[in-house]
């Protein structure tokens, strides 16, 4: 699939089959993750794999009236992003620009 392609024909995905999904399918994933950019490649994010379904329930219940509510409750797998604070967009120890923390977008890049 060319870029363009997958750009224009994307969509919201907000009802999950309820099939498993393999360790080799989740390992494919991270690893894309991986290889996002990130600021001054820090690379500040962590990924949480999570089956778990009392783990994903209150997940979902962290969210207020959002759509993807019941979705992550019903997914077989959520990978969870997390990112470590004042490591992006930093140097030195102090903010290296007047954009703040970029763990934001460090995160986002990774989830695209």
């Amino acid at each position: 699939m060319e870029v363009l392609e997958a750009i224009r024909t994307r969509r919201s995905i907000r009802r999950y089959k309820i099939t498993p999904v393999d360790d080799k399918a989740v390992e494919l994933v991270l690893e894309a993750a991986r290889w996002a950019p990130s600021w001054k490649n820090t690379q500040c994010r962590r990924f949480i794999v999570v089956r778990d379904s009392g783990i994903k329930s209150e997940l979902a219940n962290t969210l207020i009236d959002n759509p993807a509510t019941e979705a992550i409750g019903s997914a077989p797998v959520v990978i969870v992003v997390c990112a470590e604070l004042g490591k992006s967009g930093y140097r030195h120890g102090e903010l290296a620009t007047d954009k703040g923390d970029w763990y934001m977008f460090d995160v986002a890049l990774a989830m695209q």
